[in-house]
């Protein structure tokens, strides 16, 4: 009797050959399923709990993070991109902001523009200059290139290159009141991480050498700088300047996981505050005290922002 003919006699007539023909069909099924379909479940019994995108879950931290900035007498512009899913989120990312010492990026990038085609070498004493200015963010560096590199005209020039439609020189003809947005500033980054030339790569690291205390003496360890670390940033640039109608203005920019594949821009204005009520704003002509109260709390705002964006221990950059 063959092996057929024997399951069929001991299973009654052809109910245990359905019986088998279901439960291989049934595993046939399994073992071509996606592997997408298939819900993973944990010892437990649980199903595993999907994988969610670091931007989404910041995208959802936006509501709080903007009330506890507003509750600390502060206005938050920001965007967070994710360069290789072009997922992102923001906060009055369109708003119009002045740069002050990111506008740094934009000397800068002309420097490199201009060498790059031929139309103006970089001097040795240029070469000495770049370093500084966006390691440091040396103040008097960006003046001198500012001035050989064509001044007002170069944000004009890098804006058209970059398609930065927000961004423009300001009328008072200074670096620091250079306008832009959170969104412009988003869109530089993405387009310098996404040439990665020489020059390119020279650029990002000095943004990834950023010292401690600024040239000015200003300390640069806020934003992403206090919460990522030195480790976890593929390129940092700060900015920093008081009083603007009263406000403190504090930027922090940067890159950080694979290959700088996160991009953050991130800008906060907040009053001149002093706990005990004094209403006269710090003195700044002569450089800008760290040690200032109303700047240290200022400071720890834009911290506080980039931390709570990141809330829950989120360091897994993939």
């Amino acid at each position: 009797m063959s092996g057929i003919g024997a399951f069929e006699v001991a299973g009654g007539p052809g109910r245990d050959r359905r019986r088998y023909l279901a439960a291989l069909f049934v595993v046939l099924l399994l073992v071509s399923m996606p592997a997408c379909l298939v819900k993973v479940v944990h010892d437990g019994g649980s199903a595993a709990p999907a994988v969610r995108s670091l931007v989404a879950e910041a995208g959802e931290r936006l509501d709080a993070v903007q009330a506890w900035a507003q509750a600390r007498r502060a206005r938050v512009s920001l965007v967070l991109v994710d360069r290789a899913t072009g997922e992102r989120v923001g906060l009055d990312e369109n708003e119009q902001l002045l740069t002050a010492s990111v506008a740094k990026l934009f000397i800068a990038s002309r420097a490199a523009f201009l060498a790059a085609t031929g139309e103006r070498a970089v001097t040795v004493d240029d070469d000495a200059l770049l370093g500084p200015m966006l390691s440091a963010s040396d103040g008097v560096a960006a003046t001198v290139l500012w001035g050989r590199l064509g001044g007002p005209a170069l944000v004009g020039a890098v804006a058209h290159r970059f398609g930065l439609t927000s961004t423009a020189a300001s009328p008072d003809g200074r670096w620091p009141h250079t306008r832009t947005t959170a969104s412009d500033l988003a869109g530089f980054y993405a387009h310098l991480l996404g040439e990665r030339d020489s020059w390119t790569d020279r650029i990002l690291g000095h943004l990834e050498a950023w010292t401690d205390v600024g040239a000015d003496g200003y300390d640069q360890r806020f934003g992403l700088a206090a919460v990522l670390g030195r480790a976890e940033l593929a390129a940092l640039k700060q900015g920093w300047m008081c009083c603007v109608a009263d406000r403190w203005i504090h930027l922090t920019t940067g890159a950080f996981g694979p290959d700088g594949r996160y991009v953050l821009a991130v800008h906060v204005a907040e009053d001149v505050q002093y706990t005990d009520g004094t209403v006269e704003l710090p003195q700044t002509s002569e450089g800008i005290d760290s040690d200032d109260e109303s700047a240290a709390h200022a400071r720890d705002t834009v911290t506080g922002v980039v931390a709570r964006l990141f809330a829950d221990g989120n360091r897994t950059w993939t």
